[in-house]
């Protein structure tokens, strides 16, 4: 830019790209108010530093907080370089709302991740804490795109989607139905190239998983929907997340019907068996922040009389009705461990104390039961460590590496040996013992991205060492659905009785509930005098 044209682009509105009120209904760029600069000038400390083609020096324009500084000559290469330091630092009501940093970066990876998919044609590069996280110069394609930003395995799990109903075209990619998926859905969707959420768009994929026989696990979509801009209202909320379609049923019916077809398509051909290139990195190319996140067991059913709350030991009496009398789901160290009777559903044990029925979920009581056994040998600094023969280089998504950062010391205190290998791999060395035989490089992402969601929120436990433990606790307990030998649920259960807390998984998930003798009786008809 020219000197006008970078002090103008500094103020609200100047680079609105709307001339007239009917242009609201035909918007094809992705911002056009003109807000965004001066916005971020407002509350940070900015510097536009600019030269254009035609001009011998450039421009170097500062702003603090909303008050220019100053405007000068400035040597620069053609293009524009937009510094922003200081965020929120005159607005401390505001800036202790910011989450951790690592949090934040993972946002900015995600946000850049997004704009790199909706423009292929345009390169795109981001650094943070020193490190490259995204390095997707401009290429001709999406499939291109997706091998940039995620790897070459999530590309080869997908199948391309094409389709189109009256007006609405859709493209991108889906994961195959019959290839391993992540346990939740990650959809990106793009409307006209826009970043958006919806929720009608998010069940037509879902639908057409449904429609393909693989709707019970989650999925990886990438997926593309081309409108005409006069169909499509993409002002109607504040961040331009959220549209509004002339015709909802169309834009359905478009997604629904492409996805499905494509799906139906992916299940014909037969998926490559990974070769010896791809055994080299285990880690390779997952799926970003937000998937591949460990399924953590199966909560027990609603609305039965079998789901009821677990209760700290010494309020368990008490909600039966038997104030004084020592009970809980979970037996003490000084009382006699609950026989165990056998499995429900492969995910829940099933015992009895002599006088009463006890359910355990399997997943989480192992959980807690690890978890406080790697925060005792953490203490005494003998966390069981085990070194790997190769080791193994791990590319982790962009959003994961603020994360590894932010834990890099509490991972070394848990058993993992971690380093950075290059632009975007982390070499890993040592594995905590805890781990078993799992694959060391999926594993170590899960736990991050399980990090990641989780954040500040949904814990039991505080502080990044015991937050990290329960993650890994988490991700080497046995799982539901898995079959258990008599031996192996005795073993949980006696030792969930010698935990600390054994009411509830580090996550706040109940470990065990109990089924009162009384409730037995009422429903078989042997209470008191109408026992029968």
């Amino acid at each position: 830019m020219a000197r006008a044209d970078a002090e103008m682009a500094l103020e609200r509105h100047a680079t609105s790209k709307l001339r007239a009120l009917s242009d609201l209904h035909a918007l094809s760029t992705h911002g056009f108010r003109g807000e965004a600069l001066p916005s971020i000038a407002a509350v940070s400390e900015l510097v536009l530093r600019t030269r254009d083609e035609s001009s011998p020096g450039g421009t170097e324009i500062a702003v603090s907080h909303g008050r220019r500084l100053h405007a000068r000559d400035a040597g620069h290469p053609r293009g524009t370089t937009v510094e922003v330091r200081d965020l929120f630092g005159a607005v401390p009501a505001r800036r202790k709302f910011l989450r951790a940093a690592s949090t934040e970066a993972g946002h900015v990876a995600e946000a850049v991740t997004l704009l790199a998919l909706a423009r292929p044609d345009t390169g795109f590069s981001l650094k943070s804490g020193g490190r490259t996280l995204i390095e997707a110069p401009a290429v001709d394609g999406l499939a291109p795109r997706i091998y940039q930003v995620f790897g070459a395995r999530l590309l080869e799990d997908l199948v391309a989607v094409e389709g189109a109903a009256d007006w609405a075209t859709v493209r991108g990619f889906v994961s195959r139905p019959d290839r391993p998926r992540p346990p939740r859905p990650s959809l990106r969707l793009f409307v006209n190239r826009r970043p958006v959420r919806d929720r009608a768009l998010s069940k037509a994929v879902a639908e057409a998983y449904r429609a393909s026989g693989g709707g019970g696990r989650g999925f990886e979509a990438f997926v593309f929907l081309e409108v005409p801009p006069d169909l499509v209202d993409v002002n109607v909320h504040p961040a331009k997340t959220e549209v509004r379609f002339a015709d909802g049923r169309t834009a359905f019916a478009a997604v629904e019907r492409a996805v499905r077809r494509a799906l139906a398509e992916g299940t014909r051909s037969l998926p490559r068996v990974p070769g010896e290139e791809d055994r080299d990195v285990p880690g390779r190319a997952q799926a970003a922040v937000n998937a591949f996140l460990d399924a953590r067991g199966e909560a027990p059913p609603k609305g039965t009389a079998w789901d009821r709350p677990a209760l700290p030991p010494d309020r368990l009496a008490e909600a039966h009705g038997r104030p004084g009398e020592a009970g809980s789901a979970v037996a003490s160290a000084e009382t006699a461990t609950p026989t165990v009777l056998g499995q429900h559903r492969l995910t829940y044990i099933v015992a009895t104390d002599g006088e009463e029925l006890l359910l355990f979920d399997q997943h989480t009581a192992h959980e807690r039961v690890r978890f406080e056994r790697l925060l005792e040998r953490a203490s005494r600094h003998a966390v069981e460590s085990q070194g790997l023969v190769v080791p193994v280089v791990v590319e982790l998504p962009p959003a994961l590496f603020p994360v590894l950062e932010a834990h890099a010391e509490s991972l070394r205190e848990l058993g993992f040996d971690v380093e950075a290998f290059g632009r975007r791999a982390t070499r890993l060395r040592a594995v905590p013992t805890i781990l078993g035989s799992k694959d060391p490089g999926p594993a170590l992402e899960r736990i991050l991205a399980d990090l990641a969601e989780r954040d500040s929120g949904g814990w039991a436990v505080a502080g990044t060492r015991d937050r990290l433990a329960a993650t890994l606790a988490c991700h080497s307990a046995v799982r539901a659905g898995q079959a258990l030998a008599i031996e192996s649920m005795s073993a949980i259960v006696r030792d969930l009785a010698g935990t600390a807390n054994p009411s509830l998984c580090p996550h706040g998930r109940p470990t065990a509930v109990r089924v009162p003798r009384e409730d037995l009786s009422r429903w078989f008809g042997r209470a008191g005098w109408r026992r029968q």
